[in-house]
């Protein structure tokens, strides 16, 4: 473990980068990369969330993982799923430079300058449309609908992001609209505190709806579209999806699909412009 350690440090001096990323179950490297890394961000990827001083650093992050790390070179799928999961929540911006670090059964050091990462075009595919932070939030809140489901069991969900004169117009109420009676200027989707409120109404049968600012519109909307939609939607794909595909075609909208088997996709002018698992 030392000389890894001081090819870590050593490669962080040549490159410089403005995050560093450690996927590792392994309690002791934590401890000790978070001793040592004190002047970059350092967001720790891990199944088992250590109970110790590192929670008390202030440029360390930890986000739990739902699964262990794979065996073998398969750990570098998961690595990828991670990557392009921080992206989308925000954890990782378009000017970060990130040393990537996995110690699993595999030692291994990489680099990803994001501007130069295709993924990172999707807050341009989509920024234009809706805020970025809505996005952003509405993901975060798809990882926890993935990570939780309802009551422990798995479930998905559907948000319909922007343009919501016509969403509405090409939707109905699947259920009575679950958000009568509260104020909804106070349930905005960037308001963290908010989170929890809206992924136990996103759960619900139907479509959940968000103007460009955030604010929830809509609950349990069923999306009306018609058969020759299946044709722009892969093979196994369920109804959310037809769903998605269908209003984004249809209207300008921004649809993020949660399934309850872990990816999360996103869709655009009636084509997925996103797919990730969600760790």
């Amino acid at each position: 473990m030392e000389k890894f350690i001081r090819s870590i440090s050593e490669i962080k001096e040549d490159i410089q980068p403005t995050k560093l990323i450690l996927f590792t179950d392994s309690k002791k490297l934590m401890e000790i990369l978070s001793d040592e890394i004190t002047d970059i961000e350092f967001i720790v990827t891990t199944s088992k969330p250590p109970l110790t001083k590192l929670l008390e650093k202030g440029n360390v992050q930890i986000r739990k993982l739902n699964y262990p790390p794979e065996i073998g070179i398969n750990v570098l799928t998961q690595a990828k799923d991670i990557m392009l999961t921080c992206i989308a929540e925000g954890l990782v911006d378009n000017s970060d430079r990130i040393l990537f670090v996995i110690s699993t059964d595999v030692d291994t050091i990489l680099f990803f300058d994001v501007h130069n990462m295709g993924i990172a075009n999707l807050k341009d595919k989509v920024g234009s449309r809706i805020d970025i932070k809505v996005l952003e939030s509405t993901f975060n809140i798809g990882s926890h609908i993935v990570r939780e489901g309802k009551e422990g069991i798995p479930t998905g969900a559907l948000f319909i992001l922007g343009d919501v004169n016509n969403v509405l117009r090409y939707t109905r109420d699947s259920i009575k609209d679950p958000l009568q009676g509260y104020n909804k200027s106070e349930l905005n989707i960037t308001d963290r505190s908010n989170w929890k409120t809206i992924k136990e109404f996103s759960m619900m049968d139907g479509a959940f709806v968000v103007d460009e600012e955030g604010f929830p519109r809509s609950a349990g909307r069923y999306v009306m579209f018609k058969e020759d939609i299946n044709d722009t939607v892969e093979e196994g794909f369920g109804g959310r999806h037809l769903a998605a595909a269908s209003v984004t075609r249809n209207t300008r909208a921004i649809a993020v699909v949660v399934s309850s088997e872990g990816p999360i996709r996103i869709y655009k002018d009636g084509e997925k412009i996103y797919d990730v698992k969600s760790v």
